[in-house]
């Protein structure tokens, strides 16, 4: 080989901080693409948000039209009855798979080489991470809406008031970014991804009612419940106020939150922006697996 050819191959190449950002987004994405879960699960979550029109014809009423209330909760799969969305659920596979590659099964060299360093990961994972979510989200809160539409036409029953459905539907697109934030801190943060999953089913169906309740016999604390972080986001995906005056005591005891759906919403997600920061310190500081 040439020396002049050697040298070249020598000489360290300088990247910007932004085309590193961007490369690392890229990694990220082509990695997650990669998978075939990734599509097995995206199949999964279409052809459920299609069959939300079924969840409308079991319930419906040829004589009233659904509430725009109503059908928001049904595009964003019974928040109420699940204290979060169903599509959570999903989602954690999605979420928590990023950082468990790298600090679980020992792929955090190759990923901290690959995007210039382990800030720039993980700042990587979190926007893939937020963007895939809301995407998600987005897609199945479109086609759900499609699904109940021609539904309803096909049953001859009224429409909802649809432009009433846009502003929830696009906080559940929020919510479940947020979400994916949420999976991915976790796991920097514990280090595992099995205890993050049972963290995030167990914390909002039992754990926060539990401490929400237990907090209400502390002098002085009554009403932080309402401040904890799955009842905000109940709060935000649920806004009680729309709701017919006799459904009104039943939808606020699920919710469990009294704030209002603005304050809701800034409440989850500066939840979420704090366990992620904390998730970034974790992450960049902890040693590859195998270490």
């Amino acid at each position: 080989m040439r020396p002049s050819a050697t040298s070249a191959m020598r000489t360290p190449v300088v990247v910007a901080p932004a085309e590193a950002f961007r490369r690392a987004c890229r990694y990220e994405w082509r990695h997650l693409t990669g998978l075939r879960s990734t599509w097995a699960l995206l199949g999964v979550v279409a052809v459920l948000s299609l069959l939300t029109g079924i969840t409308v014809l079991l319930d419906l009423d040829r004589n009233h039209a659904v509430g725009s209330a109503a059908m928001a909760d049904v595009i964003a799969w019974t928040p109420l009855a699940t204290q979060v969305p169903a599509l959570c659920f999903f989602m954690l596979v999605l979420g928590t798979g990023p950082v468990s590659t790298d600090l679980v099964r020992g792929a955090a060299r190759t990923t901290w080489l690959a995007s210039n360093g382990r800030s720039t990961a993980y700042a990587a994972k979190c926007v893939v991470g937020f963007l895939v979510g809301a995407g998600v989200a987005a897609g199945s809160a479109l086609l759900g809406g499609l699904s109940s539409a021609l539904v309803l036409a096909v049953a001859g029953a009224p429409q909802p008031a649809w432009a009433g459905v846009l502003v929830p539907a696009l906080r559940f697109v929020v919510w479940v970014g947020c979400w994916a934030l949420l999976c991915l801190a976790l796991v920097a943060l514990v280090r595992s991804r099995i205890v993050p999953v049972l963290i995030l089913c167990m914390w909002p169906l039992i754990g926060e009612r539990i401490v929400g309740g237990l907090l209400g016999y502390v002098p002085g604390l009554n009403g932080v419940g309402d401040w904890l972080p799955f009842a905000a986001g109940r709060a935000m995906l649920t806004d009680v106020s729309a709701y017919p005056a006799d459904d009104r005591p039943f939808a606020q005891a699920l919710v469990g939150s009294h704030l209002s759906t603005p304050t809701a919403t800034a409440v989850f997600c500066l939840y979420a922006v704090l366990i992620t920061a904390a998730g970034r310190w974790a992450y960049c500081r902890r040693d590859a697996a195998g270490r």
